[in-house]
């Protein structure tokens, strides 16, 4: 009896003591109001792949993309998660394992996608994020219920596909004579000659359609001839006037740097200017207010005249050292016969100012020379140079803008390149302008149809300092 009354004292002594524990517990514990999402990341995904197998036929097996290498943000105000670099294209996002995180551990739940029916969300069952998708979090106390759209954002174009777009039509470049642009310091300026006299227009790289005319500050005219004295490097525009060298950084304000250039700009590097003479070439130090003359190799004779490109590629073993390529064409009046455009380069060290520059000659092999092309404009393009222009001149018969040219050896061997493409059905007049701007798009201005391009490779996000500048 003492055994069973003891027993029956203590199982009474716990139920008293957990039910004052219940009681308390009652009266202190409050839950938490707040809902929010605190973190969302995916888990591995997969991408189908395409490749050779050894006897030829294409093999397709499906890689892996780290779902957890790819940030989500998440927007508090507008209730917003998505990825700002997009996936691989072609990653599957129809069965997605993903981790999200709530704010005191909030209870979440998903929307259905073909009704307003809600599940649970469990990290181990995936999820369809093809679609935008609605997510809830409801605080713990029972009273706030906060929703998201989570957008799970994929590449839409397949990876090295020149993506091109018509960003605007412009009847002031429909009517040009000549033009040239330059990309500078976030803005496409463009210098356009007509019969009489010149114009400069000017957009926003992300406004690309509102175009604007502006006036300069040199107090005259622009001259219609203005394009064939017109260079630039990475910071500045300059411009020859009747002799006299002016700089400027937008297009409008100018500033007069030197007083004696001896003959037609062709040129500019950071430190240097260059200037076509007919004895050769001279160069600058000092913005136009000193020359130099340069040494030229045996060949001073098949110095370019008209269409010149002037394009600069780092070297990629010393940052003191670049190559300056000097591209165009001799006087159509006196060269009738020529049927290639003629190429010199030059390496600007800037320990060695005395670098010649060298002839580059492609010798009797046509098919891998630059052909002789009206309104001929190159640009350095991720590590190569790409050149375009219209109908061939004199001997040469090639139609125009047919493609783009690439040269990978600073100009030496000219082939039709497979991975840049002009946009389809591209069509241009007589003139047109080329430029690189610094979020490594390229920018095609015609005349005649007036339409500005703008195109890169699909995924290309690279920002590049603008190192050519043609006419």
């Amino acid at each position: 009896m003492k055994r069973y009354f003891s027993a029956c004292a203590i199982m009474l002594s716990v139920v008293l003591f957990l039910s004052s524990c219940l009681k308390d517990d009652d009266l202190d514990t409050s839950y938490p109001k707040d809902a929010a999402i605190t973190a969302f990341t995916l888990g591995n995904l997969t991408r189908p792949m395409t490749t050779k197998a050894k006897n030829g036929s294409d093999s397709t097996y499906n890689a892996t993309v780290a779902g957890a290498s790819y940030k989500f943000y998440i927007d508090q105000i507008n209730h917003q998660i998505y990825n700002p670099d997009s996936l691989p294209y072609g990653t599957n996002v129809k069965k997605v394992l993903c981790t999200i995180t709530s704010k005191n551990s909030g209870v979440v739940t998903l929307k259905s996608m073909i009704s307003d029916s809600l599940f649970y969300y469990n990290s181990k069952d995936s999820v369809d994020f093809s679609v935008p998708r609605t997510i809830y979090v409801n605080s713990l106390d029972g009273t706030n219920r906060v929703s998201y759209t989570v957008n799970v954002n994929v590449h839409q174009e397949k990876p090295d596909s020149f993506l091109w777009r018509a960003t605007s039509t412009m009847d002031a470049f429909a009517k040009a004579k000549n033009m040239k642009a330059f990309s500078l310091n976030g803005r496409i300026i463009v210098f356009v000659g007509y019969d009489e006299e010149g114009a400069i227009f000017s957009c926003e790289e992300s406004n690309t359609a509102d175009w604007r005319l502006e006036t300069w500050d040199l107090g005259i005219a622009v001259p219609f001839n203005a394009c064939e004295n017109l260079v630039a490097n990475e910071e500045k525009i300059y411009i020859n006037i009747s002799g006299s060298i002016f700089y400027s950084k937008d297009g409008i304000h100018w500033d007069q740097s030197g007083e004696t250039c001896p003959g037609k700009l062709i040129g500019a590097t950071k430190n240097h200017l260059f200037a076509l003479v007919s004895e050769g070439i001279e160069r600058s130090d000092d913005e136009g207010a000193t020359w130099e003359t340069e040494i030229l190799d045996d060949y001073g004779t098949l110095l370019p005249t008209d269409e010149m490109s002037f394009c600069r590629l780092p070297s990629k073993v010393n940052t003191s050292v670049e190559n300056a390529i000097f591209i165009g064409n001799r006087d159509a009046n006196f060269y009738v016969d020529d049927v290639r455009a003629h190429v010199w380069n030059k390496v600007i060290d800037q320990k060695d100012k005395d670098e010649p520059w060298m002839y580059v000659s492609s010798d009797d092999q046509l098919s891998s020379a630059l052909p002789r092309l009206t309104s001929l404009s190159a640009v350095a393009y991720n590590g190569c140079i790409l050149a375009a222009g219209g109908q061939g001149i004199g001997a040469c018969h090639t139609p125009a803008f047919q493609h783009f040219y690439q040269s990978n050896d600073g100009g030496v061997l000219w082939l039709t390149s497979t991975s840049y493409k002009l946009p389809d059905n591209f069509a241009c007049g007589n003139t047109f302008a080329m430029t690189v701007d610094s979020q490594n798009y390229i920018w095609l201005i015609c005349s005649e149809t007036g339409i500005a391009w703008r195109g890169r490779l699909s995924g290309d996000n690279q920002s590049k300092n603008q190192t050519s500048f043609t006419e």
